[in-house]
């Protein structure tokens, strides 16, 4: 996490920028308590500003590891630079846990075997899974599952919320 440089989201070298108001800021910093008072162990990161960054809404981005499933930080949508590290025991385990959640966003699975991470993927309730990487594309639609948004953005999806179809039959 030390390799994501914090800075002006104008420079191309930023991988993380401020949160966008002191609310957010204080809202991340929140859960980064949160997390730590539930026995959450930090790996990286934690609270306050990282160093250089005291004048603004930067967060340290943040690893958390030892996390269950039912603390806070494993069940709500942070919004903020936080990871969270939660072991399973098998791939049936893992899926149950990726889906054991009220929200459901984005997700993401890591790992060698494409054909095994592709099964993995299809089965987590979550308007988008990346398989290794970060990536977007335009064209795929953007929305949550659950809680988590409403309708979709981007792709043909997303210009279907601004059309009013209409029906004639005869």
């Amino acid at each position: 996490m030390t390799a994501f440089r914090v800075g002006d989201p104008a420079d191309p070298k930023t991988a993380i920028g401020p949160m966008v108001s002191q609310k957010q800021y204080e809202r991340v910093q929140s859960y980064i308590r949160k997390g730590i008072e539930q026995g959450a162990e930090v790996l990286a990161g934690g609270e306050g500003h990282p160093g250089g960054f005291e004048g603004g809404y930067f967060v340290k981005p943040t690893v958390f590891i030892n996390v269950t499933n039912d603390m806070t930080i494993a069940q709500e949508e942070i919004f903020g630079p936080v990871m969270c590290v939660i072991a399973y025991d098998s791939e049936d385990d893992a899926i149950r846990i990726a889906n054991d959640s009220k929200y459901g966003l984005h997700g993401a699975v890591l790992g060698t075997d494409l054909q095994r991470a592709r099964r993995v993927a299809s089965q987590i309730r979550s308007g988008r899974v990346v398989i290794n990487s970060m990536m977007d594309d335009p064209q795929a639609p953007w929305g949550g599952f659950k809680y988590s948004g409403v309708g979709r953005e981007y792709g043909g999806y997303g210009i279907g919320a601004f059309l009013e179809p209409k029906a004639i039959l005869q």
